[in-house]
């Protein structure tokens, strides 16, 4: 026989007392106190919360990238919470922060371990500075897009228990991010079944910098992108990777949002016409103008219905009942 809980039995022999010796000290206030007492302490017997659910890891990594001339190329990793006690393979999302950003900004500036909780799945955060995940114009050792490509991807397959194949990997991100992440897939269909742009920003490589501009924004560009003619420009530009696909040729499945009232002038209508310019190449994708600006409550809310959505395309990455 189990011994019942300590609580309850003390007031179940107050009750006693007071029914056997109503003259005793007890007064109404306390009979009340200890019936409510026992009340609760059978409730929380009988309807004990739910086990927590583990969550995932998230561990600060680099790796040392030879397309960064041996620089660290640091990331962060978020680790599904069974991944030390198990011996499966696990997807992976690459997830890129926009400019100004860094590696740590999923993590800490949106729910992302919530809602990666309920996906078997690894994700994977570059930092990669302003460099627009591009092979820089005019830094031999700042070749970004291939650190990515050649660098991390590898890296981490070899480190971790990963569904190494592209059926198992996808990419998504912000703004810049967003940008990178179209481009990834655009340029490396083989590597990726899944890409996702939250507020885009494809125009970047077509932006007309005026000559001598000293601002900040203009520096980046010209020094990743180069002169307006230049063949960087071009290998980076979407649009024209879009209209390069074939018809019937593997493309990635795409899934492309902005928020409708995104204060960022070009964004908006960018985006726009990247949906149209999939449309007229036929190429498998989705396209969303949500409430929203340029902002992490927007990315918050898309990146919980982006892995909703990607559960449909990459391998083993079916969402958890209990969530």
């Amino acid at each position: 026989m189990k011994t019942k809980p300590r609580a309850l039995l003390i007031a179940r022999l107050t009750l006693v007392v007071a029914a056997l010796w109503p003259s005793s000290s007890l007064d109404a206030r306390q009979r009340v106190a200890a019936e409510k007492h026992a009340a609760s302490a059978a409730r929380a017997r009988h309807s004990a919360p739910a086990t927590r659910t583990a969550q995932p890891v998230v561990l600060r990594e680099s790796v040392n990238a030879a397309s960064l001339g041996g620089a660290a190329l640091p990331y962060r990793i978020l680790l599904p919470a069974d991944y030390a006690t198990s011996a499966r393979r696990y997807p992976v999302l690459y997830l890129l922060h926009g400019a100004q950003g860094g590696e740590g900004d999923w993590t800490t500036r949106t729910n992302l371990a919530a809602y990666a909780a309920r996906y078997q799945l690894i994700v994977v955060m570059p930092g990669v500075g302003d460099s627009w995940y591009a092979n820089s114009a005019s830094d031999e050792k700042a070749r970004y897009e291939d650190a990515i490509i050649r660098d991390l991807i590898p890296h981490v397959d070899e480190k971790y228990r990963t569904l190494a194949s592209g059926y198992g990997r996808a990419v998504a991100g912000l703004s810049m991010g967003g940008f990178g992440a179209m481009k990834f897939a655009l340029s490396y269909p083989q590597l990726f079944v899944f890409a996702a742009s939250f507020s885009g920003a494809f125009d970047a490589p077509r932006t007309n910098i005026i000559v001598g501009a000293k601002d900040e924004r203009s520096q980046i560009l010209l020094r990743v992108f180069g002169a307006a003619d230049s063949e960087t420009r071009r290998r980076n530009d979407v649009f024209e990777l879009a209209r390069a696909v074939k018809e019937g040729a593997r493309v990635p499945y795409l899934y492309v949002s902005t928020g409708n009232n995104d204060p960022l002038a070009s964004v908006l209508p960018a985006n726009t016409r990247f949906a149209e310019a999939l449309r007229e190449r036929k190429i498998a994708y989705e396209y969303h103008e949500r409430p929203g600006a340029h902002e992490w409550r927007f990315w918050d809310a898309e990146i919980k219905l982006a892995l909703e959505r990607m559960s449909d395309f990459v391998a083993h990455m079916k969402p958890d009942a209990r969530f």
